[in-house]
């Protein structure tokens, strides 16, 4: 079976997240659906809750003083993973230790400045090793060459400083392809490349998905979502307020999402997608 090619059954669910400080519900009983393989995208206004919610996914949520709850259910295989299991995570030690069966092996994170997430003190080859599970051999040259790079035996011998932007984002892809995650949640990926970069990233995260991978993608261009989301989820004040297929963006019914679905076509000229 080539590397994820999940079966039918790999699936998240997401039930009644909700994310409080003090007396303020930053995220409202939130719900989600994901399978393996799945395009989605998370979309809204700034402070809409899209990175909270995202991020909720591995645990990452670090308030305080903070209640997260809510029913995260993960299904990969005969594995059944219930790391919330309605307990609140104010613990930050309980928290660590009922995600680090999923974070990085079930659920990978693409942060927005992927320079920031890689080691300056290692080569880019080192790092792709690393993240693979532990006491596994992995093919450096072949993941790189899978995330994008037509030269990956010159680009394991870089360091960090001397990628660019969507270079460092590659590196992190083949990271995912190390660690032969399931799910991948890709924090606003496009921000600052230029289209070029950016068709390529798209084109590798498809490619990725195409292989079995589950992709969430979070961003603020709605112009590269018709032609690549499978659902697109808008959120605004910290509730999903619409679904809807990505081919089907530009028809948004809800206020919020016709009013981004406007602003888009104002920079774009008209086009979206």
């Amino acid at each position: 079976m080539a590397y994820g090619r999940s079966p039918l059954t790999d699936r998240l669910e997401l039930r009644g997240l909700s994310v409080q400080v003090g007396a303020t519900t930053l995220v409202h009983d939130v719900d989600l659906d994901w399978r393996a393989g799945e395009k989605i995208a998370l979309v809204g206004p700034s402070g809409a809750g899209k990175t909270l919610t995202a991020r909720a996914l591995l645990g990452l949520v670090d308030l305080s003083p903070g209640v997260v709850s809510g029913q995260l259910t993960v299904h990969v295989g005969q594995r059944k993973y219930q790391p919330y299991a309605n307990a609140l995570a104010a613990s930050t030690t309980r928290r660590e230790r009922a995600f680090a069966a999923i974070r990085g092996e079930v659920i990978a994170y693409l942060p927005q400045d992927t320079h920031a997430a890689l080691d300056p003190l290692c080569r880019v080859g080192s790092q792709v090793r690393r993240a693979a599970p532990s006491g596994q051999a992995v093919d450096v040259v072949d993941c790189l060459r899978r995330s994008g790079f037509s030269d990956p035996s010159r680009v394991r011998l870089l360091w960090p400083h001397q990628l660019s932007g969507g270079m460092a984002q590659r590196v992190a892809i083949a990271q995912v392809l190390a660690r032969q995650s399931k799910f991948l949640v890709v924090d606003e990926p496009t921000t600052g490349l230029d289209s070029l970069t950016r068709a390529l990233l798209l084109t590798e995260l498809d490619r990725l998905a195409r292989s079995g991978v589950g992709i969430l993608l979070i961003t603020h261009d709605l112009r590269i979502l018709p032609d690549f989301a499978d659902r697109v989820y808008f959120m605004d004040q910290g509730r999903f307020v619409e679904v809807i297929a990505g081919s089907e963006l530009p028809n948004a019914t809800s206020p919020t999402g016709r009013r981004l679905v406007q602003a888009t076509r104002k920079i774009a000229g008209g086009r979206l997608g």
